[in-house]
């Protein structure tokens, strides 16, 4: 393995599974876990099995989705003994159905914050991003109107500084997401209301749920367009999204959000050359270097999906030339997953975690010629 360098990156992605703190709601009108001996022992467990994970995935950046209350990550870090090594960017749920995502990073050598100031959540879709009136010119006639606009749980964008000088890294761009699940949507079944609920309820709120999230999507392409396709078209926009996208790797969502850039698969090729675009899936690169590939996140009536993602701008692809990071390798811890009664006995979530890392290894500048 090639010697450490102190500005190669490590990113992680995990779901807490509804972490909240005992007594507090998370879906239901009541606590998930009662403010109360079994409860608080269940808090335990959960907390315990979270700090070893962290632990484990050793990541330099790391993005949560399924967040309640802000203590119960600290509790997290401070049972794994990392309350100093890294800065946590969280906040507490604004209400009931509304989850958080997270950001935890680790701080440099001498304990200093990597994290840029004005690092924040990002609730509304861009102003441009607006289906309204819209009509189709060729197969059908009717006019396309959504009004969703606005991400069921807020994006989480920061700036993180890599360590080193002399070469000094370009600064990362971070976005963890959490898009809307492929469950049925919660709906309101007050009177009056629409007669689709009343005859087709099922297909209603699965309908719903999808059109949510390809807006959602859509919205999140909006936002990676201003940050990966800068005015100078020479600069370096390393960007990175973290999340659980909800949807597989080659879904419609998943595509919309990585803009489909070409891997390259032939030694002459000139694919991946440039793209100030495309998002690159780590699940793709370690596809490619590997004889047998099973990567799943979730399983749902014995289906193995993979919902959780890390994708990379160009800046991480190896055979970009703007690149300064190199594909080293990625992981996914799921065997818990193949246990779900270890969500009760251990605390464990109901998602694999996915881990990536990068050397530092700029392209050289004549690589062009």
């Amino acid at each position: 393995m090639a010697r450490a360098n102190m500005r190669d990156l490590s990113f992680a992605t995990f779901n807490l599974r509804n972490l909240q703190v005992p007594g507090g709601v998370t879906y239901g009108p009541g606590p998930d876990l009662a403010d109360d001996a079994a409860g608080r022992a269940a808090y335990d467990r959960r907390i315990a099995w979270i700090a070893a994970q962290i632990r484990r995935l050793d990541a330099r950046i790391i993005g949560f989705q399924e967040l309640w209350a802000r203590q119960a990550l600290v509790d997290a870090f401070d049972r794994a003994g990392l309350t100093d090594a890294y800065d946590l960017i969280a906040r507490d749920a604004p209400g009931r159905g509304r989850p958080q995502v997270a950001l935890a990073v680790r701080k440099d050598r001498r304990g200093r914050s990597l994290v840029d100031a004005g690092a924040g959540w990002i609730a509304a879709f861009p102003p441009s991003f607006r289906l309204d009136g819209l009509r189709e010119t060729d197969g059908a006639e009717e006019e396309i109107t959504v009004t969703v606009d606005a991400f069921s749980r807020p994006l989480l964008r920061a700036t993180i500084r890599a360590e080193g000088v002399r070469p000094t890294p370009p600064p990362v761009t971070v976005l963890v997401a959490h898009l809307k699940s492929k469950g049925p949507a919660r709906l309101s079944f007050a009177r009056p209301r629409a007669e689709v609920l009343d005859r087709h309820p099922s297909l209603a709120r699965s309908a719903a749920s999808h059109i949510r999230r390809v807006m959602e999507a859509g919205a999140l392409r909006v936002l990676l367009d201003e940050i990966t396709a800068p005015a100078d078209d020479d600069a370096l926009s390393p960007t990175v999204v973290l999340g659980d996208l909800n949807d597989d790797t080659l879904s419609v969502t998943n595509e919309m959000i990585s803009a489909q850039p070409t891997y390259r698969v032939a030694a002459k090729g000139r694919a991946g050359s440039r793209t100030n675009r495309g998002l690159y899936s780590v699940e793709r690169l370690q596809q490619f270097r590997s004889m047998r590939h099973v990567y799943y996140t979730y399983i749902y009536k014995h289906k193995r999906e993979s919902l959780d993602h890390i994708l990379v701008s160009e800046e991480f692809y190896d055979h970009s030339l703007r690149r300064q990071w190199s594909f080293r390798e990625m992981e996914v811890y799921n065997d818990h997953l193949n246990r779900p009664e270890l969500e009760e006995t251990e605390g464990a979530s109901d998602h694999g975690l996915v881990r990536a890392a990068f050397d530092w290894n700029p392209m050289p500048r004549d690589a062009e010629a």
